[in-house]
């Protein structure tokens, strides 16, 4: 295990079962033990068992990032940071509505709800969206992402803050981490957000293994 893989802790089992292969869509079976029939790509996966976690006073959520995330918030909601980060729900939801054509007509720019961006926004602070906007946005960094898969965090409900938050690239057992993604993690860490890779591991079911 690299030292990608080992921290933060996230508290999810990597395991998982029933490996199911359409081309290059690989999904597996949602449950950790390999229960029931809900299936999905290995993101959805991970995302799924972190909305499942229980903590005293908390609701997890989180959502998957696209790989252009960074150029979305930059072209959607500009590049004061400390305008952005002090944006409330309902004016971050209004900022979306009114970029929604543009980013549409880009046809590969995308944001998710208004609520995880908020989320999204807390937990970097405009000091560090401020470094993030300029990297994605910068001429050296045209054509690349890094962007980590899954953007996980957890909600205080007495606060109504986030309390919580994962920064997470989901990797199947042998697929490899890209030099962009090495970067943008190393990048997320060295400014003391919290990112990391989780490498899920096959399991087989007993019952249906061979003898």
């Amino acid at each position: 295990m690299s030292d990608l893989e080992k921290k933060p802790a996230l508290r999810l089992s990597p395991y998982v079962y029933g490996r199911t292969a359409v081309k290059n869509r690989v999904t597996y079976l949602i449950d950790s033990k390999g229960e029931g029939t809900e299936t999905g790509v290995p993101e959805r996966v991970v995302l799924t068992r972190w909305r499942q976690r229980r903590f005293e006073n908390h609701t997890f959520s989180g959502a998957k990032m696209s790989s252009t995330l960074w150029r979305a918030v930059h072209l959607a909601f500009g590049s004061d940071a400390n305008n952005i980060c002090a944006l409330r729900l309902a004016d971050i939801q209004a900022v979306k509505d009114k970029s929604a054509k543009v980013l549409s007509a880009s046809g590969f720019l995308k944001l998710p709800s208004a609520s995880v961006l908020q989320a999204l926004f807390a937990v970097c602070g405009p000091e560090r969206l401020e470094v993030l906007l300029a990297k994605h946005t910068s001429k050296e960094h045209a054509g690349k992402s890094g962007v980590p898969d899954l953007f996980l965090y957890a909600t205080n409900n007495l606060t109504g803050k986030p309390s919580i938050a994962r920064f997470v690239e989901v990797k199947k057992p042998k697929e490899e981490v890209s030099d962009d993604q090495k970067s943008e993690i190393a990048l997320l860490n060295a400014m003391g957000l919290h990112a990391r890779v989780i490498r899920l591991i096959e399991k087989v079911h007993k019952l249906t293994a061979p003898p």
